[in-house]
């Protein structure tokens, strides 16, 4: 025998509690509902608002329990109205009824599917989130306290976590104590957090949102970037090595150059010298003369300092320094640089420099570099051209009011079919020796400047590479 039944019959009471209560709360409508139609006397109809026991039965308790409330509901008209306002034939009464009921089922049936429905989405929903490979938690303002954490979460904090300090301190991001702003704000600015105890680098995006209760929640999304982090510094040690590469060998190919731009000025100093010690040792001279050529072959010595001078800053590894730069000035310095190259392959090198053109925003030594790249890959290109189609054009433009263009056009081969879609593919060439990364070293020169690097077929044969710089505006 049971001691205390209440004790026992407790749990499966409170177990079943809501259910109990919404049962209660639903027969105790339909009753109200029946008992205001009998004191209205029935003139007025209140059948349509059975529709509400029947809807919070539907919802809170079951299909079967919205079915049952819908035959109570026609249970109570029936006893209650045929015995106060009687239909001229029975038949009548019975299809008003059986009405009722099909209409109230149907009711039923719709709300249960859509229960059903708004279920499975939520299902899938949260399906979805657990398997998103990033951290999704949810915590509620204030408190911080965790409302939701994926499985990608709990797996990477070693649980479930309890609170979003505990997030905050793992990934140094500060954000249960913010106010939360509307939902149709962006909320906190999104950031890049680093996991204390892994090292891995994650891409932190918050969202206020209403969570299912109504109140403003915030959903912080996690996503992993270590790989690409890894990738990018990856390929950022790759294009510096290549590029001091390109240098370096730009720099052996501009050696027999400049042997070319020093052989005179420093020739010039030596026959200056020899002038001044041969006219010494005569007696016969002048201090006016001696000064005289003492003079240009300090001139001279100065030239042949500037030509080394511009081979350091070339070869030097450096930030780019942006500054007001003379396009023009630069084309006419390098073209000197190239002219006994082109003189060896017959091509004849001709500028188009348009004149009263603004500065342009640039570092000169890198600008220099993508100008003489060209230009010598252009005279290469000409190698099998009839000698008198071989001429390389180098012209200055305004592209735009803040833009300017430089455009390098020769005679020569043209583009390859496997460059028609990209002309600055990395690591193809047509040079038996050459390495492929010059047109690629040159664009990311340009891009770092903001602007850009393309090449379209030439008029006459040929092609001719543009590439834009941009206005030096105060």
């Amino acid at each position: 025998m049971i001691a205390n039944p209440t004790s026992f019959l407790w749990p499966l009471y409170r177990d079943r509690s809501p259910r109990v209560a919404w049962t209660l709360a639903v027969l105790g409508l339909v009753a109200l509902i029946a008992w205001a139609d009998f004191l209205t006397g029935y003139n007025i109809s209140l059948v349509v608002a059975y529709l509400v026991p029947i809807f919070l039965a539907t919802w809170m308790i079951g299909r079967a329990a919205g079915v049952l409330t819908a035959g109570l509901a026609v249970g109570m008209w029936v006893i209650a109205f045929a015995s106060m306002h009687p239909f001229s034939h029975s038949i009548l009464f019975a299809v008003e009824a059986t009405l009722q009921l099909a209409v109230y089922i149907v009711f039923v049936i719709v709300l249960d599917w859509l229960k059903t429905a708004l279920s499975h989405a939520d299902e899938r929903f949260a399906a979805v989130l657990e398997k998103l490979d990033a951290l999704v938690y949810v915590f509620q303002p204030g408190d911080g306290r965790i409302l939701y954490a994926n499985q990608k979460c709990r797996d990477v904090l070693g649980g479930a976590p309890r609170s979003a300090r505990e997030i905050e301190l793992r990934f140094d991001a500060s954000f249960a104590d913010k106010p939360v702003p509307a939902p149709e704000d962006n909320g906190v600015p999104s950031i890049e957090v680093q996991d204390a105890v892994t090292g891995r680098s994650y891409w932190l995006v918050t969202q206020a949102v209403r969570w299912v209760d109504g109140r403003i929640v915030q959903l912080h999304v996690a996503t992993d970037i270590s790989a690409r982090k890894q990738a990018d510094e990856a390929a950022r040690q790759q294009r510096e090595k290549a590029e001091l590469s390109q240098r370096l060998v730009t720099a052996g190919e501009m050696a027999s150059l400049l042997a070319h731009e020093l052989n005179q000025p420093l020739a010039a100093v030596a026959n200056y010298n020899t002038g001044c010690v041969n006219r010494l040792r005569s007696g016969n001279w002048q201090s006016r003369e001696i000064l005289e050529a003492l003079e240009k072959s300090v001139v001279q010595a100065r030239r042949a300092g500037a030509i080394i001078q511009r081979v350091r800053e070339f070869l030097r590894k450096r930030e780019p320094a942006l500054g007001p730069c003379d396009l023009a000035g630069i084309i006419s310095e390098v073209a000197p640089m190239v002219i006994a190259d082109a003189k060896r392959n017959a091509v004849s090198l001709r500028l188009a420099l348009e004149r009263g053109l603004p500065a342009a925003r640039a570092d000169s030594v890198l600008i220099r570099q993508v100008i003489l790249n060209l230009i010598k890959n252009g005279i290469e290109s000409m190698q099998n051209t009839p000698v008198a189609g071989r001429e390389l054009q180098v012209r200055l433009a305004a592209d735009s009011r803040d833009v300017l263009r430089v455009d390098v056009a020769d005679h020569g081969c043209g583009l390859p079919a496997e460059l028609a879609a990209d002309p600055v593919k990395p690591f193809f060439t047509t040079k038996p020796d050459g390495m492929g990364m010059g047109l690629q070293i040159c664009r990311s020169i340009v891009e770092m400047h903001g602007g850009r690097l393309w090449a379209t077929p030439g008029v006459e044969g040929g092609t001719v590479f543009h590439f834009t710089v941009a206005v030096d505006r105060p």
